[in-house]
């Protein structure tokens, strides 16, 4: 070459800011270095020329590959590719940096690798905004999942009837935030001499709870917490990093997590007991955790204490509904709910897999709950995945999860609702909605009971038992090849309808009873009935939304409701419309209809019909005489 052409190159070489060298991979020599390399490693251009790269970079006696670390140099030899990789390495400040190197290879004439080229970058700056995005990144979707739990809470939390139901659900809330923390609840008795059992709380959280409890009675601790809590004023959070300031019975929290937070649950500045948040990982917890624990327990402290002071008049108000007490809370006492109340139990004493069908808002998943908890899985989670709400693409990873990097967005590690439902229940609603390629893998779990989150290789075994919901006809789907048969056998093992509402209108006048009392202690009022033409636009229309519809119908008139009794004007306006449209019918011809459709389902046993009626034989027959009954009347003749 041209000495002045090679000077040239070399000065170009030289100016290159990153570190730059040449290296013969047959043996490891250096053939060039640029200046910013040579005053990275300190040394002067002769040291270098000719020298092992192993021995100028680390000081080692024999190549890396031979004492077992990674050189990007060989790998790039012996892949014919360039290769980029991450270094870290101290400067002489003690200072540590990230180097990028990338290799690149040179070929011969006879396409063999000649030569290597390494660059390296400091990319350590670089490196450390990547981190402090992809943090800011998490956290910002952290927040976004604490604001959307605590409208969950404001949303659902009145429709928890006893303490264990609310715990339960703040259980599942906590534990959705905070997947890899326990969570427990310590709450006080009325006369804040004990704990409550709360054996009725599901979960994970339960037996350290327990443990912890044996560790305070077994050091006599129990009474001083207590008595630490009765003399607390205000929701102070304590942490475990406080550890040498608190009272030795907190303190034993630290024997049992790595890093833990203890929050007093206060309402109206009453203590209502204790909240403890622990990981057995050391981490701490943000100040945006720490803000939602106390706007958590803000927004459900005093519907905790309502019913913590009122339990026994809930249980009360519930043992006048005997259905409901036996069934969750589906209601009805007709012949068809009767039918259904049979099909629950049956479900509820197996662990097979089944299918609840019925129109929109007839109370599938009421009916689920309801069957979990008379199960032997009752203790355990109930999970519910509404298939309908996702795209196909988010669905699976909303059932099976999701490892870190699975896709973009995907910045750490998901537990599915498989996962979240070990050792419980999943209510899959709304089944006939999902895609082909998640029944595949639906079908696999309930053959094998395994599957494998998104983007990972490891093999995940469950115990969950599968409860799924529609609204279509499976059957003509599978027929129209839009749902796999042999899924929609494995689904179909037992099969529960719930009946539309106007197929038993005979249950609506004990539905609105039980919505009533239900909104009264939602709104605090004490509304005590309904007048006759507000029971008889309840009673004519068809409800095409069936529970639902007539729940929120009987909420709207509690609202509107001043008094004790609701009227027909404060209904929703499109029941006094289809009342005013509809030909006017007395309360007497309501009456006549409900006793004769009820004879009709009691096969005119006047025994069985006056116990679904509610009155007495004398006075059921009565009413026959006086309307003119018998068999092979119709109830719109005279």
């Amino acid at each position: 070459m041209n000495p002045q052409k090679e000077e040239f190159l070399l000065r170009i070489f030289d100016s290159i800011t990153d570190s730059l060298l040449v290296i013969d991979p047959r043996n490891c020599s250096i053939v060039l270095a640029n200046d910013p390399f040579l005053v990275r490693v300190g040394l002067t251009a002769p040291a270098v020329m000719g020298k092992p790269c192993y021995e100028v970079m680390y000081g080692r006696l024999e190549p890396c590959q031979e004492e077992g670390f990674y050189c990007p140099m060989q790998e790039t030899a012996r892949l014919r590719r360039s290769v980029v990789s991450d270094k870290n390495y101290l400067d002489d400040q003690g200072q540590e940096h990230t180097l990028q190197v990338t290799t690149y290879p040179h070929f011969d004439s006879q396409g063999g690798v000649d030569l290597v080229t390494r660059l390296e970058r400091d990319v350590t700056e670089r490196r450390k905004m990547e981190e402090a995005l992809a943090f800011r990144s998490r956290e910002l979707q952290k927040t976004q999942l604490q604001l959307e739990k605590l409208f969950e809470i404001a949303r659902e939390r009145t429709g928890k009837r006893s303490v264990p139901e609310l715990v339960h659900f703040l259980h599942g809330i906590v534990r959705e935030t905070f997947p890899d923390a326990d969570a427990l609840f310590f709450l006080l008795d009325s006369g804040k001499h004990h704990f409550l059992l709360l054996e009725e709380s599901p979960g994970p959280a339960g037996d350290p709870r327990r443990r912890l409890l044996r560790r305070w009675e077994q050091l006599g601790q129990v009474a001083d917490f207590i008595r630490y809590l009765g003399e607390t004023l205000e929701p102070q959070i304590v942490t475990f990093a406080e550890r040498d300031n608190l009272p030795p019975f907190l303190r034993i929290v630290s024997e049992n997590y790595s890093s833990w937070v203890g929050l007093p649950i206060f309402a109206q500045q009453h203590c209502l007991g204790f909240f403890i948040l622990g990981s057995h990982q050391h981490q701490g917890y943000s100040r945006e955790d720490l803000h939602f624990l106390h706007a958590m327990f803000g927004e459900v402290a005093c519907y905790l204490r309502f019913l913590m002071r009122h339990e026994p008049e809930t249980n009360y108000q519930s043992q006048g509904l005997p259905e409901k007490t036996a069934h969750g809370e589906v209601i009805g006492q007709g012949k068809k709910m009767q039918e259904v109340y049979g099909l629950i139990d049956l479900v509820a004493g197996t662990d097979a897999t089944g299918m609840i069908t019925g129109e929109n808002g007839t109370g599938k998943e009421l009916a689920a709950r309801t069957i979990h908890r008379q199960s032997k899985r009752g203790r355990g989670p109930f999970v519910v995945a509404n298939c309908s709400a996702y795209s196909p693409t988010l669905l699976e990873s909303e059932l099976f999860g999701h490892e870190k990097g699975a896709f973009t967005g995907a910045i750490r590690r998901k537990k599915g609702r498989f996962e979240l439902a070990q050792g419980g229940t999943l209510f899959l609603d709304e089944i006939g909605d999902i895609p082909p390629a998640t029944q595949v893998l639906l079908l696999r779990f309930l053959q094998d009971h395994c599957f494998e989150r998104v983007g990972g290789e490891a093999t995940i075994e469950a115990d969950v038992r599968v409860l799924a919901a529609t609204n279509k006809d499976l059957y003509r789907e599978v027929q129209a090849g839009r749902f796999r048969d042999d899924l929609y056998y494995r689904l179909n093992v037992i099969t529960l309808h719930l009946p539309a509402l106007r197929e038993r209108k005979e249950d609506i006048p004990l539905l609105c009873q039980h919505f009533l009392s239900k909104y009264n202690l939602k709104e605090g009022k004490k509304i005590r009935r309904f007048s006759p033409d507000a029971l008889e636009a309840l009673m004519d229309f068809d409800w095409p939304g069936n529970v639902r519809q007539l729940e929120n119908a009987i909420s709207h008139a509690v609202i509107l409701a001043q008094g004790e009794i609701i009227r027909r004007r404060h209904l929703p306006r499109f029941l006094k419309e289809t009342t005013e449209e509809a030909a006017p019918m007395t309360l007497a011809e309501t009456e006549r209809r409900l006793i004769w459709r009820v004879l009709q389902e009691a096969s005119w046993n006047k025994h069985e019909a006056a116990r679904r009626l509610r009155v007495s034989r004398s006075t059921l027959y009565s009413k026959i005489r006086r309307y003119g009954l018998a068999r092979g009347t119709r109830s719109e003749q005279g």
